[in-house]
Parts: C-alpha cells; sequence; structure tokens
C-alpha cells in the first residue's frame, strides 16, 4: 500500500476535502423490488449488471462539507505525501454506542490502493478505545463498490430506506459489531 498518514482532519483540509472526486463508475447496482401479500410485504435486492458502466454522482453535495465538519465527531482524514486523498466522516450523536460512518470518499487516482479500508479501519480503532459497539454505514442502493467495499470489511446488510437521499436514492444500511 502507499505510505499513508491517517490523521484527524483541521480547518484547512475541508476545503480541499471538498474537491476531491466524489463520483463514482458502477457496474452494477442493487435494484429492490417489493410486494404486499396477506403475509406482510416481502423487500428484496437483487443485484443488476448494467448494460455500461454507470457514472453514480455522490449523494450529498461536497460542497455541504465545508458548512458542516464541525459537525461531525470525527473527521479522519488520509494523506499521502501531506496531500490529503480521502476521507471518513463519522458521526456518534445518534446514539451513545452507535458510531455512523457518513461519508467514505476516495479521490478517483487513489482508489482500490486499500486507502478507504485504512480509513474505516482507523476509525474502527477509534471507536473501539471510545467503547462503540457497533459501526454503522450508509450508502446508495447504486454504489455497488461500496456495497462491495462494506462486505469485504464485515458488515452486514441491516435495512433500507426509500428516497433517503436529496436525489431520491434509496438508502442502504450496514452494520458490523466492534470488539
Amino acid at each position: 500500500m502507499t505510505n499513508l498518514n491517517i490523521r484527524p482532519a483541521v480547518s484547512p483540509d475541508i476545503e480541499r476535502l471538498a474537491k476531491l472526486n466524489h463520483q463514482t463508475l458502477t457496474p452494477r447496482v442493487w435494484q429492490m423490488s417489493q410486494s404486499m401479500d396477506t403475509n406482510g410485504i416481502h423487500t428484496s435486492f437483487i443485484e443488476v449488471n448494467l448494460p455500461r458502466e454507470m457514472k453514480l454522482a455522490y449523494t450529498r453535495s461536497p460542497d455541504m462539507l465545508e458548512g458542516i465538519w464541525k459537525d461531525f465527531s470525527l473527521i479522519l482524514v488520509g494523506c499521502v505525501d501531506e496531500v490529503p486523498v480521502g476521507y471518513i466522516t463519522l458521526n456518534a450523536f445518534f446514539s451513545p454506542e452507535i458510531i455512523w460512518v457518513k461519508d467514505l470518499v476516495v479521490d478517483d487516482l487513489w482508489r482500490r490502493k486499500g486507502i478507504a479500508t485504512a480509513l474505516y479501519l482507523s476509525a474502527y480503532e477509534w471507536g473501539k478505545k471510545r467503547n462503540y459497539s457497533r459501526t454503522n454505514l450508509e450508502m446508495s442502493s447504486k454504489n455497488y463498490p461500496g456495497i462491495k467495499l462494506a462486505g469485504k470489511l464485515g458488515f452486514e446488510y441491516c435495512g433500507f430506506n426509500d428516497s433517503y437521499f436529496k436525489n431520491n436514492d434509496i438508502a442502504i444500511f450496514f452494520s458490523r459489531l466492534i470488539g
């Protein structure tokens, strides 16, 4: 892996982080189907191959980072040669035992080099030292690279919310125990 330094974000980082490429390309998506019968509501997600790669816009505007970065419990920045190449935002305000990973972004030139994994593992250790019991991830059902990363990191699917994001994408949630 690249010589990566992970540290808490400082104010001058935020503008640079907002400028990272937040889009991703995906050859697949999770397609939701739902039906209702006398036994209840049945929801399933099926992995679907797309006819061509789709450019997936980020679910939140990167510009919002500058306005709300102080509202997160922690932002960790991954730097190569002191230049930020990725970040993870954590929110531990929803529950006293759960850390929510709100963003996990690596600039496109640095993807598939272990940086997202290293950022998450640093967040995991941060939570472990503070006695959190679980980490949760949220992402668009279209974010197949993120879904694959969640599986690689030991997360399990734990639910969804239709039209969760401002762009009306379905949010899917994954969870992993700490400890």
